[in-house]
């Protein structure tokens, strides 16, 4: 079931942040078109996996020289040199986006198309400027941001992309730190956008063969400037 809540200040879960989205891919058609827009060529399929023991899921199946994009229906504020530490500039401390995702064949995936994120753009390609996430680069994971077109990347080590990996991004003033399994990865401080951007998942294949992108639990929420905790 997908929950989009703008005025939501608690949830069943934690009650000291404004929850936004959570989505846990149940089985209501309406609900999963009202909130995500999906977008395949070649073939490619986007669907949800219920029965899976591993993870609840929608998987991203993307054949050779396919491509699959599944993005929300709804923007979020991502404006890291708006977001304040203090009182009475804004109620809003930072915005904090959190997924699992697991990868089938990621040899196969297109490197330089390939992302999960944030984006300003409803195309959301790595290509894209202003952006937000994590892309690929030598079939490895990479933190980037953009900012009007130019890159602050880093690359974590020790990531195996074939497990399920819980991902975590935390846009706060003037900074924006990538988490992976509860580590920080990266902190990035230099070409932050400011943004409303659109939660999005785009994988493409190369043509020498298929991959597959499951992406679990998904959360969007808000921290007001009273809460400094990091996730």
């Amino acid at each position: 079931m997908g929950l989009f809540n703008v005025y939501t200040v608690s949830n069943a879960y934690r009650s000291d942040y404004f929850q936004y989205l959570s989505e846990q891919w149940a089985t209501d058609d309406n609900e999963f078109t009202g909130m995500w827009n999906r977008d395949v060529t070649g073939s490619a399929t986007i669907t949800r996996v219920n029965t899976d023991t591993d993870m609840p899921k929608v998987s991203l199946t993307v054949p050779a020289s396919g491509t699959a994009r599944l993005r929300s229906n709804y923007s979020f504020r991502a404006t890291p040199s708006k977001f304040s530490n203090t009182t009475n500039t804004t109620m809003v401390r930072g915005v904090f986006v959190e997924f699992e995702a697991k990868f089938t064949d990621v040899a196969n995936i297109n490197n330089t198309s390939f992302f999960m994120g944030l984006s300003s753009s409803t195309a959301g390609l790595r290509t894209t400027a202003d952006i937000i996430g994590f892309g690929l680069s030598s079939d490895a994971i990479q933190t980037v941001t953009d900012g009007s077109g130019t890159e602050t990347v880093n690359a974590p080590s020790s990531i195996t992309l074939t497990n399920r990996n819980l991902y975590k991004i935390a846009i706060t003033p003037s900074q924006v730190e990538f988490w992976i399994n509860g580590n920080i990865v990266a902190t990035h401080t230099t070409n932050l956008p400011d943004i409303l951007p659109f939660l999005m998942f785009y994988s493409a294949s190369e043509a020498g063969g298929s991959s597959v992108l499951d992406v679990g639990y998904c959360h969007v929420f808000y921290r007001g400037f009273d809460d400094q905790r990091a996730f």
